[in-house]
């Protein structure tokens, strides 16, 4: 029997089910964006506009990294954002370790199926949950090689909507993602 590939868009429901049926307590707020995307900004933990919205990133956030964006020539229709974690805390306590672990393989798992180039995590928690134990201030702008995908760490846009220095480093960061995106796709190794 002949089995059909499923789309992306068909895994990345199947990623959402399976994280609705493990934090069925939960309000999820899914990753938004294109599918077909070469870079994914990986998001902190969604606030209560966020929540509101029902998207990882709103508000002043949303706005300083789209204009970062489009200083750079990025069309920020063909990104895709999502978070570590996919819920507001209950009275925006921020989560356990724990809390935050038991995200994580979702997370891989939809970087995986968007299959990007390049992931920019915004902030010192998407940083450690995608893997890198690093203090943000020791690793910002620096390029990291994660096997099908460049890791590009800088701040999270709420970080430089309040400070012109952090919003500095924070393009300066993101003006790496050009060069990476130019760099010709390894095929996959089977």
């Amino acid at each position: 029997m002949k089995t059909v590939p499923t789309t992306t868009s068909e895994e990345l429901v199947r990623v959402n089910k399976a994280l609705k049926k493990k934090f069925q307590d939960k309000k999820l707020i899914f990753g938004s964006g294109s599918v077909d995307a070469k870079v994914i900004f990986v998001s902190e933990i969604p606030g209560a506009d966020e929540e509101r919205e029902s998207k990882p990133l709103t508000g002043n956030s949303e706005k300083v990294l789209h204009q970062v964006l489009r200083t750079l020539g990025i069309d920020k229709k063909k990104i895709y954002v999502t978070s570590v974690v996919k819920y507001f805390p209950t009275g925006g306590k921020i989560p356990s370790p724990k809390e935050i672990k038991s995200y994580v393989p979702f997370l891989k798992e939809e970087i995986k199926t968007i299959n990007p180039q390049v992931v920019v995590t915004l902030g010192n928690m998407a940083l450690n949950g995608i893997g890198l134990r690093q203090p943000l201030d020791n690793v910002h702008g620096r390029t990291f090689n994660f096997g099908s995908y460049e890791l590009v760490p800088t701040f999270h846009p709420s970080h430089a909507a309040k400070n012109p220095q952090i919003r500095g480093l924070m393009e300066a960061d993101l003006a790496k993602l050009k060069e990476l995106l130019k760099k010709p796709v390894e095929p996959e190794q089977a």
